[in-house]
């Protein structure tokens, strides 16, 4: 067992809210679906789109990007399925099935360091993927539909979805096309027309409910498989507009995105905002210097500011972020070996590891020489200090000045990550989906549907200003 501390609370956020940006296409009356890939299903029939994530990878060398999704749903159709827009033809691929499970504990944020106090006045505190196959009688799907403007590219299965890709020269015509297989939309022919003039491929994928849950009121429950759309792309970019279809009021977004560089939203959607304001008020204490002061002072004023004229405006939140190195990627060689500490990322200034006997030997000396305990005692005490700071459960770190520490101390403890051993055993299933020397970044945003006016386009943070998530950082940004 890697331990029972609180893992879920924090793996739960980023398993469970649904994400914005991957859109696609309502085909049913308006109901309460209040995520951003919505679903398409039969006349009468409600389906709710509680929950989704997204893994996107971008290569601007290659201009291939590609999106992973798992979308979660919950409804009474028959049958139903979503329309995915994409800048070009994509290549699908079968994903893990726990493979957002895997990112989410494999990104669970370290505990926060532990003061670890010599003087009397506290005591001592202390898988490879699988390729979408093409059913039989594919070829004949690839046609143009007569009078619609559609063409239908492509089809086949990839896990439990049968797929078809499609482009459209109007509009008008795929409204057409979508009644004729016997589909309701519910939407505008505008936000179709927005993807169609960019010239955008969409991908229809139909599920079975069949083959998930059932709830007790009869009406079908699950994730589907997780599918990955691979495809060349001029930028990094991300469907937002077509989810205004699906979404009642606002949507919870959350991104996983690997690229050679750390990558950010754009503008008033930036983690920035909000991972800046946290990380410079944490090193206020810390020897943040006048540039530093200033630049609080200034996103403080801006977010104020911002709030006072858009009440309901919300930061991103970045939740995770590194630059992958040799000892993250030794986690999925070995898991239950690597996991605890991920290579203790890189340390503060003046922040060393220190072995438990050196501790040791200096607590000895701390309470023989200047607290002047009994021999008896200090043996107790010290079978005790050996019991807590055991190196199977977590690191020592001597720093050389105290005010540069999180807890204002000379000595700290690290404690190990934790998680059930199951659940760390399989983090190698994400072998060959993170890269080493690639950045790896983790953020959240709440997205009203006023907001989702254009789709995400995704930038690189600027050079000498990425941002890596320390674990001195709070584990719940503001």
């Amino acid at each position: 067992m890697i331990g029972t501390r609180s893992w879920t609370s924090l793996a739960a956020a980023a398993m469970i809210a649904g994400s914005a940006a991957l859109g696609a296409l309502s085909l049913r009356p308006a109901g309460n679906a209040e995520a951003a890939c919505c679903y398409f299903a039969a006349q009468e029939k409600d389906i709710n789109q509680p929950g989704q994530k997204a893994f996107i990878t971008w290569d601007p060398a290659a201009k291939i990007e590609s999106w992973t999704v798992q979308p979660k749903f919950e409804g009474n159709a028959v049958d139903f399925g979503m329309v995915i827009p994409s800048p070009s033809q994509p290549k699908l691929d079968e994903m893990p099935r726990d493979f957002f499970k895997d990112l989410a504990i494999y990104s669970i944020l370290m505990p926060l360091p532990e003061p670890i106090w010599l003087s009397p006045r506290v005591g001592v505190g202390g898988g490879s993927p699988q390729k979408g196959g093409m059913r039989p009688g594919a070829d004949e799907d690839k046609k143009h539909e007569a009078g619609r403007g559609v063409t239908v590219l492509e089809a086949g299965v990839v896990g439990s979805l049968d797929y078809k890709i499609i482009t459209a020269e109007r509009a008008e015509g795929l409204y057409g096309w979508l009644r004729e297989n016997q589909y309701v939309y519910s939407g505008d022919e505008g936000t179709l027309d927005f993807y169609i003039r960019k010239k955008w491929f969409f991908t229809v994928m139909k599920i079975d409910p069949r083959q998930m849950k059932k709830a007790a009121d009869g009406s079908y429950l699950g994730e589907v498989t997780p599918t990955r759309f691979t495809f060349a792309s001029d930028a990094c970019v991300y469907p937002l507009k077509i989810t205004q279809l699906s979404v009642k009021d606002k949507t919870d977004a959350l991104f996983y995105v690997q690229a050679p560089r750390q990558m950010d939203l754009q503008g008033d959607l930036s983690w920035m905002h909000s991972y800046r304001v946290m990380y410079l008020t944490f090193l206020l204490g810390c020897g943040a210097n006048a540039e530093q002061k200033q630049e609080l002072s200034t996103r403080q004023a801006w977010v104020v500011a911002k709030r006072r004229n858009d009440p309901g405006f919300e930061t991103t939140k970045l939740e995770w972020s590194r630059m992958l190195g040799e000892a993250d990627l030794a986690v999925l060689d070995d898991p239950l070996k690597n996991y605890a500490q991920m290579g203790m990322g890189t340390l503060p200034e003046g922040h060393a590891v220190t072995s438990l006997e050196d501790f040791l030997r200096t607590a000895r000396t701390e309470m023989e020489t200047n607290q002047r305990m009994k021999p008896e005692d200090v043996a107790s005490r010290l079978k005790v200090l050996e019991a807590q700071y055991a190196s199977s459960k977590g690191v020592i770190v001597k720093i050389s000045d105290p005010n540069r520490s999180f807890n204002r101390c000379e000595w700290e403890w690290w404690p190990h990550r934790e998680a059930p051993e199951a659940e760390v055993k399989d983090l190698a299933r994400l072998k060959g989906h993170l890269q080493q020397g690639q950045w790896l970044t983790k953020f959240r945003k709440i997205i009203r549907k006023s907001e989702m006016s254009d789709d995400l386009l995704l930038t690189p943070v600027p050079e000498g200003r990425e941002q890596e998530y320390i674990r001195i950082m709070p584990t719940s940004p503001p």
